[in-house]
């Protein structure tokens, strides 16, 4: 079977497919998690050996440690969370929404914004920086900080074949495809 020259993907972005890909871009891809994990470690630490000097007070030091190095980092997730969940209000991608319409090309990609007409963007794949496959989606990284996610279903080809054509345009070396991703 012979491969299309061209793959265009009408993008219809919802709100869960949006939160999925911000916990995985700020949590696993940027690891944005390891600061307040060591400081919430270092609190504890900190605490532990307070606890151990049996001074007086030393429980209360403790105490209060245990609560900023804990609390402070869970808050700081719920804060994250709840961006997340209000860009997605703001965006009103509830239900869904057509966002972009990216065609795949064997030498480039080419992006063009649903809401601001006349906006597009054409990329040659030596630019872009990588792709993942993740579960329903694949999110095609332009630069480090512009990704572009393309559901599962939306393209004038099957899923594979567009995550094949990404694959042949940026190099094997810069995609990597997640274990729960769809067998293709």
């Amino acid at each position: 079977m012979a491969r299309k020259a061209e793959i265009v993907v009408r993008v219809r972005l919802d709100g869960k497919t949006f939160r999925r890909f911000a916990r995985f871009d700020m949590l696993r891809l940027r690891k944005k998690w390891v600061r307040p994990a060591v400081f919430a470690l270092l609190l504890c630490a900190f605490a532990f050996i307070a606890l151990l000097t049996r001074k007086p007070q030393s429980g209360m030091i403790a105490a209060v440690l245990l609560a900023v190095g804990l609390g402070l980092p869970l808050v700081y997730v719920g804060m994250f969370l709840s961006q997340v969940n209000m860009q997605a209000e703001k965006w009103n991608l509830g239900k869904g929404k057509d966002v972009y319409t990216v065609t795949l090309r064997s030498r480039d990609f080419t992006v063009v914004s649903s809401q601001k007409q006349g906006e597009a963007l054409t990329l040659p794949w030596s630019e872009a920086k990588q792709a993942f496959r993740m579960r329903g989606c694949i999110y095609l990284y332009a630069s480090p900080a512009k990704a572009y996610l393309l559901p599962d279903g939306q393209a004038s080809a099957p899923d594979a074949e567009v995550w094949e054509m990404i694959r042949q345009g940026l190099g094997p070396d810069k995609c990597r495809k997640s274990l729960f991703a769809r067998k293709a």
